[in-house]
């Protein structure tokens, strides 16, 4: 994950910054600046580029180094101007930068200006700022940061893979942009806000030392894997206003025991006390936990609702559920049985990938479609019982069974079975058993795929494992 952010940052800066000899209008004090159009002002900037293409020669100019304070005026050819901005990427790139004061007089600071200065630890932001830039901080060193009261908006990236251990949200903002705090390892605390509406998607995704988050009144959305990997997260409660929550922006939060809701939220409730957030309108369970308890009005486990719950022993799926999907129950590595309810009618992609644990699964008549990679290289299953009413198994849904001894198989005509690709791609066909009902052996013996098996019974009566 580090080294594709990295990747991508110097992707991005590379086709962004202009790849010119002079990036400056003039020099004053071993600083560059750029004239702005008013005539009365300037902006802070570079002399050259430090960041080029990843297969580029090094910069033969390290750029700012160490202990950096912006003037608030600078004097060229006997005229003095106020320094008003700060132009992106003004910093970026320079590896010996330790620290930067930026005066009162600025009032923007461009995209990327300090991104992968690796030694920064500490900046002075201005307290007219307005916008924490998109990539401002990002992949740098910074250990703390003040945001000024005016800022309205943390942009994508902001601080994406910093070194903040707490992080201060002011009132005024009212946006957390995709990816802003992600990948701060360090980080224990973050206070947000009475104003937040938006928390963007992975805005805070493996912070891997958070606690605790209290989610403001204000906030309206969630995006999707907004605390994914937040694995010291134990609790979360969601605000009345809150009407949209994206998909897994809980997800692979290992240590989560309590999952609420205000009751006067008119979109998500958890209902019954059951210790997960569902979406009242679709009675759809969008984030759940090993401490959930799944009410009898559910009809749909939401996509990702349960990925990463280590804890999870079991899923108690009642009688109401129709769809299970894609990512469901995704690196639930402690269930152990899975036994559907005869109302399941959908399994979806990779819905029980990861579950180290899996023994034994039991797939329903009522159930038709079991989607791709469903059950892949859940390598601890022994046996397998598909239900009668399968019409269609999708690409490499088994594959990678390396344990599997049986599969009772209770279609009767598998003809008509839409097959994916490589279905049962690295089960040992040779030992595995293939129990099929009476008097259809000689069908599985001719149809695609199941004709790999090698040793194909027939059974009759009833069979449960």
């Amino acid at each position: 994950m580090k080294l594709f952010t990295k990747i991508f940052i110097a992707m991005l800066i590379t086709a962004l910054m202009p790849q010119v000899a002079n990036c400056y209008d003039f020099e004053g004090k071993g600083m560059f600046f750029n004239l702005n159009e008013d005539g009365t002002t300037v902006t802070f900037t570079y002399k050259t580029p430090i960041m080029f293409a990843l297969d580029a020669p090094a910069p033969t100019e390290k750029g700012y180094m160490g202990n950096i304070a912006v003037p608030s005026k600078v004097t060229h050819n006997g005229k003095t101007y106020t320094v008003t901005a700060v132009s992106d990427y003004a910093f970026s790139g320079n590896s010996e930068l330790k620290s930067v004061i930026i005066p009162a007089s600025v009032k923007t600071i461009g995209q990327g200006a300090f991104t992968q200065c690796y030694s920064l630890k500490s900046v002075t932001l201005p307290p007219a700022l307005t916008e924490i830039s998109d990539y401002m901080f990002a992949e740098s060193s910074l250990t703390d940061i003040i945001i000024p009261g005016k800022v309205k908006r943390i942009g994508a990236s902001a601080f994406n893979n910093c070194h903040l251990k707490s992080i201060a949200i002011p009132n005024s903002v009212t946006e957390i942009g995709k990816a802003a705090f992600s990948a701060n390892r360090w980080m224990e605390t973050a206070t947000l806000g009475k104003g937040v509406k938006v928390i963007g998607e992975a805005a805070f995704s493996i912070c891997s030392k958070l606690g605790s988050i209290n989610l403001p009144s204000s906030l309206t959305e969630i995006g999707a894997q907004a605390f994914n990997e937040c694995v010291a997260l134990t609790s979360v409660n969601i605000p009345a206003k809150v009407s949209s929550i994206g998909t897994g922006a809980f997800c692979n939060c290992h240590e989560l025991t309590a999952l609420t809701v205000d009751p006067s939220n008119k979109t998500y409730d958890s209902r019954d006390n059951c210790n997960a957030i569902i979406e009242t309108a679709s009675n759809k369970l969008v984030v759940g936990c090993e401490a959930s308890r799944i009410p009898a009005t559910v009809t749909t486990i939401g996509s990702e609702a349960f990925r990463g719950c280590y804890g999870l022993k079991s899923a108690d799926i009642p009688a109401s559920v129709t769809v299970i999907e894609d990512h469901a129950y995704f690196y639930c590595k402690s269930i152990k049985d899975l036994s559907l309810p005869n109302s399941v009618t959908t399994i979806g992609s990779y819905a029980f990938v990861g579950c180290d644990s899996l023994e034994t699964v039991i797939i329903p008549n009522s159930v038709t479609t079991i989607s791709d990679h469903a059950f892949l290289h859940d390598d601890h299953i022994k046996n397998v019982m598909i239900g009668s009413g399968v019409t269609s198994i999708g690409t490499w849904a088994f594959k990678g069974l390396d344990e599997v001894k049986a599969i009772i198989c209770k279609i009767q005509d598998v003809s008509q079975v839409k097959m994916g690709k490589d279905v049962f791609d690295e089960i040992d066909l040779s030992s595995c058993i293939l129990a099929v009902p009476t008097g259809t052996a000689q069908h599985y013996k001719t149809a695609s795929q199941w004709k790999d098996f090698k040793n194909i019974k027939e059974y009759s009566g009833t069979l449960q494992y």
